[in-house]
């Protein structure tokens, strides 16, 4: 080695042991500075911070202070490797939850006690608990005072059945996970944790629970998987993943070995040399369950991980291994995992015997792309252990994201790892973000709070006005016409408030017990519907619609305001690479929807076929084009023959140049992975657009080989070049940019890719004359032609300013606290005076009948607002392409360059609403939008950039840009963060009080669908995110219109009549009861028999109910989506409207008096007497009088208010009214129903009955029945006149196909006819004519005959087959 080679790594050793010192000085000061740091005020998040003097500073020196004082002010997490550190030996061991799942609520000896008190935390099963035990005492008049627990325990049984399956089925998906295997270092002493003692108590339980396991296990014969993954997932958060690499594997010569995040890693490892293992550690198989922190674990190709991990090792020398996270966020693409450099030499059971180290770590929290931490080692030398008590003899590495493996990833195309156990159980990411999912109710369902408070309002005002009429009547009476024992004798008060109670009971059922539970069945039905609709199914994805919250359905008919993502959602998130501009020059040929729709609204009419001129630039680019690294020229997406010869042209090397290295620039700067299936090179990435731009590269003979061993090895058009990565400054939704920094034959380069508006501000002063002005017309160019941009630029680094910078970056990635924000800054450092090589532009199509479904909407009356972080060029020109926007709006566009501050926000939104609307924008105004709404929007679209939208969401400007935004058609908001479309959803949705739905397929769409009355996820590129944290989730755009116009429509309208006859059904049946009290002094006497009370709402009359929630459909889903207009009716509200509530109970109080009065007046004026002479003129004959015709009139009329009636609908009507004519006929006949005996028998044989029943039921219905003819023939709704002339089509084309089956009898038998006569003429012509007369006979029979007769004249045939 030469002198000068030696004075660069001796310089290079220099700069980062001083960086190294420089650290580790810091930190020994700052721990003689004791607790101080303790007494600073926390910030909001509970840690300590800086005090404000100091809080601007983002110096080393506050950085690593804030490293430490962090860990030293809160409870962090320490986990050691063999053994603790002497100034921790005698500290207490930190406790932590075991490994073992457990997702259920109950077990089973707390299943019955749990169960009944969750249960009864539901306030109306305490209110009818109070009401049974009020009935167990004789003072209020039971009869049967064991009969009222049926219907409660029945209610409670059900409910504790579907909690018991649904915790079945959770405890065996924990069983399942529990005892998945892997292996663990056994004969190895885990310092971190101390024996476990199981109480007795604990012990019983497992005693009952591995009991019930097995008889469980008898029956269903299941037995458990060893390699089985678990199946927890978790909401993602709307956080950027990380892909920074801590440390990187040197290569190429000695002088180059600094460069790999600092030489001492390169160096250093947690094993040391002269320590013996003594070879008695090995790897054990154990479950997952008996996992614990601190255990070194080995997870082996196509396994689940078992806990949070540390990588340590793998079986590539270089540390890194592969996970697919499909079960975190749906995604499958492979992420690429990172060990630390210190421990990846520990490659065997025995090098863990004797490393030492401990890692220092945040607690656990629930964010899935981030954590801080460290390794801590002590340095060993060839004498042993240096003065420990001195900082600088400790190795400190940083711990992020990249270096850990989360509980629910699987391990791919690795063979082995192994790792250290951070958190378990209960602690590990998956677990802590279960349950993020809000819960949600609907607006029926919230509204129906006001209806059963109305019903008890009614039932406390039955029960006054009873108390306070049984005192007056005790208060007029005398001995003369009452008599009461000594022990019931009371004042003429207390039998006030006994009555009162004794009436609470006896109308209890004003205020139905299963009301709650019907309503959830019906849900639950409704929500299968959806899910088995195999309209909304995709067969690519092999995804049907599923509903996530089953409780909101009839939410879906409601919905005003439709908030969607673009990419991904409208689009099918399949990036294609069609321009780019190179030193200033454009390429590519491409025509898009985008486009179209950008012509649309200039009024520009194409006089030639786009698509032919690009195949014909395509046949030339690929007759021209002689190397590609693909060998299927028909798969590339990037259309330029100018381009082609650029790239080969020996006359302009400049450009040639700049073309070569553009190319270069986008298969170096990426997170893509390779992988390799035979000889193809497959391209994995969490980024569809990086695979774009890597997969165009390849196509053009710039071909990315391996990202192996942090090498990048390319090959440029048949020559390998071998590229050294040093870093990545990884990209997030803030900085909108990354970079890589590569080492290639010595020289270091950072290249650079990001948003336009990013880049431009960070390029230095020297670039080549106009690339930088065409440059940015050129992207302007392709944003107005909708495709997705970015600028790609680059820089040299020198060999010591890079080393500088390292070091601070380092030392930046290994804080606990604010270690991105310090990230941030460090790479701002770096990120500046780049050069400009060029931009891309990369197509995202638009989803099967985007436009139509957008049209169909629109027409019910649904407004589609679009939040995108796209361009407000990309955006306005794919809003003219899917039908949101058409050449004929007028559009008002708010960005940076028309709005800077509040108060210019406040005085552009008054001008625009007295120009465009004539408005004020007072709060009046203000709330008549909420009041009209169907106000008559003008045609204008909005579109607000996110730079400004923060202003017009404050407080004060909100009312008035709801205002301005109202009376617009639609909205685009651009650029928009996800917390801003979380508040765009919040603002409508709370201050317009609308049902809002939000619909996306990305993590940063979280948030909105959280957010909104109903979230919908699409299954789609970007992961399953937001299909798992949605409501609802399915495979396309275009089926949302069928899931809110069929299914959403039907919904709303079957749940609101359901809710209406239930409580109308009950209020006939109370007040049937209420008119009798008039008659008895209000004793708490029933006139019905005690059963009839017990079985109506659960037999009787339930079935009826539940069916008009599941079935009834006024048109059906063809008509729903020929007519959207029909839906308008949800967004009004019309369908459940408090007048439409107490029409029903008017009707209900209605019918109770014309069912009892009639019975009464025949009672009245005379007695029924049966065919066999016998009275029917008990009290118990009288409730089967009245109660009979009571159940036929309320099952018919719930019957007749159906639109449809089909075998369900008259068959559950028929079984209804079966099951009360059987139960009354066998009760009445055994001798156990006391008084009721032979009731039956009685009522049926007297002609009183039935004529009372007809006439019953024919005064109850008929007013109904003639206000519905009376609405449907002079009020017509505009679903009546579709049904009509559905029904008029229905008869016409019934007349036109008897018609037509006439017309084709005629012809068959016409043709017969003539094939008789053929037939016997042929017969008579074959048996006496000679050949010629056959011949010319023949010439005029059809060619079918003719064959075969000639196949009976051959034998082929007999002369049947031709009678035949």
């Amino acid at each position: 080695m030469g002198s000068g080679s030696m004075f660069s790594l001796a310089r290079v050793f220099s700069i980062t042991r001083a960086c190294r010192d420089s650290i580790a000085e810091r930190l020994q000061k700052l721990r003689s500075r004791g607790n101080s740091s303790a007494q600073e005020k926390p910030n909001g998040d509970g840690h300590e911070r800086e005090s404000d003097s100091d809080s601007g500073r983002h110096n080393s020196d506050s950085n690593a202070a804030s490293l430490h004082s962090s860990i030293e002010s809160q409870k962090h997490r320490l986990i050691y490797v063999n053994q603790a550190p002497s100034h921790n030996t005698h500290s207490k061991l930190a406790k932590y939850p075991r490994n073992k799942i457990r997702t259920t609520r109950y077990t089973p000896l707390s299943f019955l006690p749990k169960n009944l008190y969750y249960q009864f935390k539901n306030v109306a099963n305490i209110y009818f608990l109070f009401l049974i035990i009020l009935q167990s005492f004789p003072l209020f008049g039971p009869r049967h005072p064991g009969l009222p627990w049926i219907p409660l325990i029945v209610i409670l049984s059900i409910t504790a059945v579907k909690d018991g399956i649904e915790d079945y089925r959770r405890s065996r998906l924990d069983r399942k996970f529990n005892n998945t295997k892997t292996c663990k270092l056994a004969k190895w002493n885990n310092v971190n944790i101390t024996q476990e003692y199981v109480n007795p108590w604990r012990r019983l339980k497992k005693l009952t629970t591995r009991a019930m396991n097995r008889i469980s296990d008898s029956f269903s014969h299941t037995t458990q998987s060893t390699s089985a993954s678990p199946t927890q997932t978790s909401s993602r958060a709307s956080h950027e993943y990380s892909t920074t690499p801590s440390i990187v594997s040197s290569g190429g010569s000695a002088d180059w070995i600094a460069l790999s995040n600092s030489a001492l890693n390169q160096e250093f490892s947690v094993v040391p040399v002269s320590v013996v293992p003594k070879g008695a550690a090995v790897f054990s198989t154990v479950y997952w369950k008996d996992i614990k922190v601190g255990d070194i674990v080995r997870v082996r190709n196509d396994e689940a991980i078992p806990a949070d991990i540390l990588l340590l090792s793998s079986e590539r020398s270089d540390g890194t291994c592969y996970v697919e996270t499909k079960n975190l966020d749906g995604e499958t693409n492979l992420k690429d995992k990172h060990a630390l450099q210190s421990t990846k030499g520990c490659l065997k059971a025995s090098d863990f015997e004797v490393a030492n180290f401990w890692i220092e770590c945040q607690p656990p929290h629930a964010d899935l792309y981030s954590l801080s931490g460290f390794l801590k080692a002590p340095i060993f030398t060839t004498a042993g252990v240096s003065d420990l008590s001195n900082e600088s003899q400790y190795f400190i590495e940083p711990i992020d994201m990249s270096n850990v493996l989360l509980c629910g990833c699987t391990l791919r195309n690795t063979k082995w790892i192994y790792g250290l156990v951070l958190y378990t159980g209960s602690e590990t990411r998956t677990q802590l973000n279960q349950g993020k999912v809000p819960s949600k109710r609907s607006r029926v369902t919230r509204e129906l709070n006001f209806t059963v408070v109305s019903n008890f309002g009614i039932l406390f005002g039955l029960c006054i006005f009873a108390g306070l009429l049984r005192t007056i009547a005790w208060l007029k009476s005398n001995s003369a016409r009452i008599f009461e024992y000594t022990k019931n004798a009371y004042s003429a008060p207390t039998l006030g408030v006994i009555s009162f109670f004794t009436c609470l009971i006896l109308f209890q059922n004003l205020v139905p017990i299963s009301l709650y539970i019907s309503i959830e069945v019906v849900k639950t039905i409704q929500s299968l519907f959806i899910f088995s609709d195999i309209e909304m199914y995709d067969a690519l994805l092999d995804y049907p619609c599923t509903p996530k919250t089953w409780s909101i359905s009839d939410d879906l008919g409601q919905v005003e305001y439709i908030f969607s993502d673009k990419t991904g959602t409208l689009t099918q998130n399949v990036m294609h690479f069609k321009k780019c501009t190179i030193n200033g020059v454009p390429y590519g040929e491409a025509y898009n929807e985008a486009m179209l729709g950008n012509n649309k609204r200039l009024g520009i009419q194409m006089t030639h076929d786009p698509a032919a001129l690009i195949e014909q630039d395509r046949q030339e680019m690929l007759r021209i084009l002689q190397h590609s690294g693909n060998e299927n020229k028909d798969a590339i997406t990037f259309i330029s023959s100018k381009f082609v010869r650029d790239l080969q042209s020996d006359e302009d090397e400049e450009q040639k140049n700049a073309c070569l290295e553009f190319f270069k620039s986008l298969a170096l700067c990426h997170s893509v992975v390779t992988e390799r299936e035979g000889n193809m090179i497959m391209y994995k990435s969490q980024s569809p657009d990086e695979e774009a731009l890597v997969g165009t590269a390849r196509d053009f003979g710039v071909v990315l080989v391996s990202t192996q061993k942090n090498r990048l090895i390319l090959s440029v058009q048949g020559v390998l070049q071998r590229y050294q990565l040093l870093d990545i400054i990884p990209f997030s939704s803030a900085r909108k940019r990354m970079s890589v920094i590569i080492r290639h034959q010595g020289k270091i380069t950072m290249y650079t890719k990001g948003a336009d508006n990013v880049i431009i501000g960070r390029l230095s002063d020297v670039q080549s004359p106009g690339v930088v002005e065409n440059t940015i017309e050129h992207l302007k160019q392709f944003a107005s032609e909708g495709f997705r941009t970015l600028c790609i630029a680059k820089k040299s680094l020198e060999l010591e300013d890079y080393l500088k910078w390292r070091a601070k970056y380092h030392e930046a990635c290994a804080l606990l606290e604010e270690r991105e924000t310090a990230i941030e800054n460090v790479a701002n450092e770096i990120e500046i005076n780049l050069r400009l090589m060029g931009g891309t532009a990369i197509e995202d199509k638009l989803q099967e009948s985007v436009p139509e479904t957008i049209a169909l909407l629109a027409q019910a009356g649904i407004k589609l607002w679009v939040l995108t972080g796209d361009k407000v060029e990309t955006a306005i020109n794919i809003g003219y392409a899917c039908n949101l926007l058409d050449s004929g709006m007028d559009m008002i566009v708010l960005d940076s360059n028309t709005v800077q501050d509040s108060g210019q926000a406040q005085s552009v939104l008054l001008g625009l609403l007295q120009q465009k609307l004539s408005l004020e924008g007072t709060e009046q105004e203000f709330q008549q939008l909420k009041q009209q709404r169907t106000i008559l929007r003008e045609k204008l679209a909005l579109i607000v950039e996110g730079s400004v939208l923060d202003f017009f969401l404050s407080k004060q400007l909100l009312h008035t840009f709801l205002i301005l935004c109202c009376n617009c058609c639609t909205a685009i908001c651009c650029r928009v963060s996800p917390s801003q479309k979380a508040a765009i959803v919040a603002a409508v949705k709370g201050e317009l009080d609308v049902v809002t739905l939000a619909i996306g397929d990305g993590a940063n769409d979280v948030a909105m669908i959280q957010e909104a009355d109903v979230g919908v996820g699409i299954a789609g590129k970007e992961g399953r995110s937001a299909a798992m944290c949605a409501d609802y989730a399915f495979g396309q755009f275009r089926f949302l219109g069928r899931l809110l116009l069929v299914h959403g429509r039907w919904d709303y309208k079957r749940i609101s009549q359901m809710i209406a006859s239930f409580f109308y059904k009950n209020v006939v049946w109370t007040f049937t009861l209420f008119w009798y009290q008039l008659f008895n002094e209000f004793d708490g006497n029933y006139i019905f028999d005690y059963t009839y009370v017990m079985l109506f709402n659960l037999v009787f009359t339930s079935l009826p109910v539940i069916i008009i929630g599941c079935f009834d459909q006024d048109v059906d889903a063809t008509t729903s989506l020929r007519f959207p207009q029909l839906y308008k009716r949800g967004i009004l509200r019309l369908e459940w409207t408090p007048t439409y509530f107490w029409s029903f109970m008017v009707d209900g109080f209605y019918q109770s008096a014309v069912c009892f009065f009639l019975t009464y007046l025949s009672f009245r004026t005379g007695r029924p007497v049966s065919t066999t002479g016998r009275n029917a003129d008990s009290i118990e004959d009288m409730g089967v009088f009245i109660s009979s015709p009571t159940i036929f009139v309320i099952n018919t009329f719930i019957m007749m208010i159906q639109y449809s009636w089909n075998v369900v609908t008259v068959g559950t009507w028929f079984l209804s009214l079966s099951i009360f004519v059987f139960w009354t006929t066998v009760y009445s006949a055994s001798v156990g129903s006391n008084a009721f005996y032979h009731s039956a028998e009685r009522a049926g044989g007297t002609l009183t009955f039935w004529v009372g029943t007809l006439l019953t039921v024919v005064c109850c219905l008929l007013p109904r029945f003639c206000a519905i003819s009376y609405q449907r023939l002079f009020k017509p709704l505009d679903v009546d006149i579709l049904r009509e002339q559905r029904y008029k089509d229905k008869k016409t084309r019934n007349r036109v196909y008897e018609t037509e089956i006439l017309d084709v009898e005629k012809d068959v038998v016409a043709e017969s006819e003539h094939e008789s006569v053929i037939f016997s003429q042929a017969e008579e012509t074959i048996a006496g004519s000679d050949a010629a007369s056959l011949a010319t006979f023949l010439s005029d029979v059809p060619p079918s005959i003719v064959q075969q007769l000639d196949a009976i004249e051959n034998g082929e045939a007999s002369s049947t087959v031709v009678e035949d």
